[in-house]
């Protein structure tokens, strides 16, 4: 038996396995990892590659819930969109809770 290797060109953003996630209907192309957006407004970040139309609309997985490695994203986060993520339940990994930078500088 004759084995192939392939290699995958997606970079892990993933800071975590343990995640939640539901489908969503994509009118557009996505990449991992770019922001899902209903009404204008973040409701998560894609899992993986998707390539739907309006014509021909894809089922994606759209993470709602886990850890995230932040610069590893496709595109920077704005801030409204990096809000209402963490609203939802994503967690950035690395970022410094607001407790924390509170009672350090007390």
């Amino acid at each position: 038996m004759k084995y192939t290797k392939t290699t995958a060109d997606q970079i892990n953003w993933l800071a975590s396995t343990h995640l939640q996630s539901f489908t969503e209907s994509a009118d557009a192309e996505y990449v991992s990892g770019a922001v899902f957006k209903k009404d204008n407004v973040a409701i998560g970040l894609v899992l993986n590659d998707v390539k739907g139309s309006t014509d021909d609309p894809m089922p994606a997985a759209v993470m709602v819930e886990g850890w995230v490695l932040e610069d590893r994203l496709p595109a920077a986060l704005s801030a409204d969109d990096k809000t209402a993520l963490k609203a939802i339940g994503i967690k950035f990994r690395g970022d410094v809770p607001a407790a924390a930078t509170a009672s350090s500088e007390g």
